[in-house]
């Protein structure tokens, strides 16, 4: 009999070309995809074992002892390829049908599926035993549709009825899509079988497979992980662009809900930062040279103050505002502030040597009762009010050029931590006379 084999050839660069498009990229690491890379591997074996079949057959005919054994061994490798291939369908079926409900009708019911399918493989093992691998005729020279292949039949029905099994418990539990496949290779394990059956020659039972493996892969589910990467890559970004806007747990509770909030806060240090003659500077050098300037020094503050226990709050124009103790509170947040402040002092002098610049700040530092929190309903910033607020920015804008200008209240806090200048009462606006102090 002559054999024809380009329906394997066709089926071999099939399931090759959707090996390649599968694992040319990163895929999800669900047990459908798993359980689908190993019926890969399992198609292409079987359709490789029946073109060996073939070749041998067609240049040695004629009973050549050593063709003879070699299709005996080739035999039992193909029954073994493709019982694998029959049970992982099997087991592909499974876990495109299981349902995510766990009540007691439903456990039932797997227990019965359960059954039938160790039944059925009893059956085909006892058919199997009963029927052993013999040689007769011409099919002796050919082991995928031979004597051998009663074997395969017997499991192949077996497989078929477990999946439609699995269809009838499962049919209304259970995506369209999910369906598909199993619909498929019950259909085409049939189909092909039967023309199999009346055309021998044509040996088309391997394109069956392959079509099976092409209808897998379009049912599984995210399938492709550039999509989900890209997603990600664009969340972290939102992420990332969120947390630069505000305080991280501020930001974990908004992603979650998204509504205003605010909070009173006992005990939270503020600190001020302006540039000396901003506006002075813009008109002699020119503003966007001075505000590339400003971006540097900006830059290099942001820089620094990862390096403490603080939060930026804003920048107002040339004004940069710290606080400190908030969103969550800590007692040491005064202390952590100052230390803060005169590392400022340092950067500037060290910015000004390697700039060639003469950018000179006011610092006002303040400690007290704030109301923090996020209002409106756009363009959400984490901000700072109340009067300990305002007394921070007086202290800035009534200080003195390159010194910290604090508060009665962030002496007491500082202690015999700090040396003192006491300033002249001022009157604040809006607060009235205080006693205030330059750090030394």
């Amino acid at each position: 009999m002559n054999y024809n084999i380009e329906f394997q050839i066709a089926s071999i660069i099939f399931v090759i070309t959707v090996m390649v498009v599968f694992f040319s990229k990163k895929r999800w690491p669900s047990t459908a995809n798993i359980v689908y890379r190993v019926v890969m591997f399992l198609t292409l074996a079987t359709l490789l074992l029946d073109v060996c079949s073939v070749i041998t057959i067609t240049k040695y005919v004629g009973g050549n002892k050593e063709i003879e054994f070699l299709n005996n061994l080739l035999s039992k490798l193909y029954l073994v390829v493709m019982l694998a291939y029959i049970a992982t369908i099997d087991i592909y079926a499974v876990v495109n049908t299981i349902h995510k409900k766990k009540t007691n009708v439903h456990l039932t019911i797997k227990y019965i599926e359960l059954a039938v399918i160790i039944m059925g493989l009893l059956v085909a093992i006892a058919i199997a035993i009963a029927n052993p691998l013999l040689y007769g005729g011409e099919g002796k020279y050919i082991y995928s549709y031979g004597i051998p292949s009663d074997t395969v039949y017997v499991y192949s029905t077996a497989s078929v009825i477990f999946v439609l099994t699995l269809l009838v418990f499962n049919i209304n539990k259970v995506s369209l899509k999910r369906l598909v496949p199993i619909i498929t290779f019950s259909i085409m394990e049939g189909s092909v079988a039967i023309v199999q059956m009346f055309n021998k020659q044509l040996l088309v039972i391997g394109f069956g497979t392959a079509i099976s493996c092409l209808i897998m892969y379009f049912a599984l589910e995210n399938p492709d992980m550039n999509m989900i990467d890209e997603l990600n890559k664009a969340n972290k970004r939102s992420r990332d662009l969120l947390l630069n806007i505000l305080p991280l747990s501020i930001a974990n509770k908004l992603e979650y809900d998204a509504k205003p909030f605010f909070e009173e806060l006992d005990n939270v240090s503020i600190m001020f930062i302006d540039i000396v003659g901003f506006t002075k500077m813009c008109s002699e050098v020119g503003g966007t040279y001075l505000v590339k300037i400003l971006n540097d020094f900006f830059g290099e503050l942001d820089d620094l103050i990862s390096n403490f226990k603080v939060e930026k709050i804003k920048t107002i124009g040339d004004a940069y505002m710290i606080a400190a103790g908030v969103p969550d509170s800590y007692d040491y947040n005064c202390q952590e502030i100052v230390k803060l402040a005169r590392q400022i002092l340092r950067l500037l002098t060290d910015f000004n040597r390697r700039k060639h610049t003469d950018l000179h700040v006011r610092i006002g530092v303040n400690n007290g009762r704030v109301i923090a929190g996020v209002i409106g309903k756009k363009k959400y910033i984490y901000d700072l009010w109340g009067d300990s607020v305002n007394l921070a920015s007086r202290l800035e804008s009534n200080g003195e050029t390159d010194r910290i200008h604090v508060s009665e209240r962030v002496k007491y806090l500082l202690g015999d931590q700090c040396g003192y200048e006491p300033q002249p009462l001022v009157d604040m606006k809006g607060i009235g006379k205080l006693q205030t102090y330059l750090l030394t």
